[in-house]
């Protein structure tokens, strides 16, 4: 396992030229040309296992995306889904735990594996570069009526680090408050998951928010920010602000068979951005196709130090994943969402019919001159088909009422009450 981790933020759009003709392939016993962070130790199996499975879903998840909408912005955070869903296993059993495990990457795992990786990452990224600031954070907010399973609760808050609120969900200041917490772990980028009114049905929400904001480590000078065109897949143009990096001595290039790929570091280099500009003829829905995480390794692990010029557009996108629970269900996640199939009696044994009822992820990125700022939240919406043990209803308006035999279904009276006085 490498010493260090690059976090890559995966855009694979820009436009790029190479100056200079010495392409030396970089060496670990080279200096670089300013020092880098590195993390404090190796990641451990389980860490590094965690890390891979949320690279292989991302990929699968990015592969579905740009299939069903090729022309289209995508920007997701896979670790953000992978937190997220990582809380909700702690609840689930049987297929329903299988299911998201396989989908999430993590076969091979046991549970306890899982919670002590999500930990210890969650850790080791959160502040290891003084000069980036990226933040995850965790939440579970459940219905002040439904009663939750202790263990549960002390799993997520001991491993993910997870605030726990027992809410009213009937009181609109719930939402707003939920969003608030949002909002607030996502630099203000994101100030919207849950959509009220709550239905009567939720009774709990686990949350994952992540925010990112680094500088370049070698930044784009904004007096070379120039309007040029930018060509989208059908051919045609649009003027955008394009910033030029002109002639960066040692900066990470590499040229692939179908492809070119430009490495931008953020801070003391711990954090990094590598951009892909396939090839003309082979075009961008076609390489995102046929990218594995073999050929990411590959690429990732053989840049060359040269003298870059390049272009890059200035660029800022909101993004959400259109039926995100569809998505899952066709990439394997099929029994958390149906009543009659899923199991998570690890939140309440005595409701069998919990379910994943909705699931969001919603993203934002913003890329200029100085760096990045980016933020990402994950909800998971869990509800009952029928109604909650603990509720208050008052017969005080017209209502029908049967006596009946419970087994056979015989009535043996059946009334509309209009006036009790």
């Amino acid at each position: 396992m490498m010493k260090y981790l690059i976090v890559t933020l995966a855009v694979f759009f820009t436009t790029l030229t190479v100056t200079g003709c010495e392409m030396n392939q970089v060496d670990e016993e080279e200096t670089e040309p300013f020092e880098r962070r590195e993390l404090p130790r190796m990641l451990s199996e389980q860490e590094a296992e965690l890390s891979e499975g949320a690279g292989d879903f991302g990929l699968d998840l990015m592969h579905r995306l740009v299939e069903e909408k090729p022309n289209q912005n995508h920007f997701i955070s896979p670790l953000s889904i992978q937190m997220a869903y990582g809380m909700t296993m702690n609840g689930a059993g049987g297929a329903t735990y299988n299911q998201i495990q396989k989908t999430l990457g993590l076969e091979g795992m046991s549970r306890e594996e899982i919670n002590e990786a999500a930990r210890n990452l969650i850790e080791l990224l959160s502040g290891f570069d003084e000069d980036v600031q990226f933040n995850i954070a965790n939440s579970i907010w459940y219905r002040d009526t439904f009663t939750v399973e202790e263990d549960f609760l002390e799993t997520n808050e001991s491993y993910y680090d997870a605030i726990i609120e027992a809410a009213d969900f009937g009181d609109p200041g719930t939402v707003d408050r939920i969003n608030s917490w949002v909002g607030d772990k996502t630099g203000g980028l994101i100030d919207e998951i849950v959509q009220g009114p709550i239905d009567p049905l939720t009774v709990m929400y686990l949350i994952n928010a992540m925010y990112f904001n680094g500088d370049w480590t070698v930044p784009f000078d904004s007096e070379h920010t120039t309007r040029q065109p930018f060509y989208r897949p059908d051919g045609s143009a649009v003027d955008v602000d394009m910033m030029r990096m002109e002639e960066q001595e040692r900066m990470l290039y590499r040229q692939g068979e179908n492809y070119e790929a430009v490495n931008l570091y953020y801070g003391d280099a711990g954090f990094a951005m590598t951009l892909v500009l396939p090839d003309e003829e082979v075009g961008l829905e076609s390489w995102v196709q046929d990218l594995n995480r073999e050929q990411w390794r590959e690429l990732t692990g053989g840049f060359n130090r040269v003298t870059l010029m390049m272009d890059l557009p200035r660029f800022e996108t909101a993004y959400e994943i259109e039926d995100f629970k569809e998505v899952l269900q066709d990439m394997g996640i099929t029994a958390a969402f149906e009543p009659a199939k899923s199991d998570f009696s690890g939140i309440n044994p005595e409701h069998d019919d919990l379910h994943i009822s909705d699931t969001r992820h919603k993203t934002f990125i913003r890329v200029n001159e100085e760096g990045t700022e980016a933020a990402a939240a994950t909800s998971v919406e869990i509800g009952l088909v029928s109604m909650p043990a603990s509720v208050q209803i008052s017969f005080d308006r017209p209502f029908f009422y049967v006596i009946r035999e419970v087994e056979s279904e015989t009535i043996l009276f059946m009334g509309t009450m209009t006036d009790p006085s």
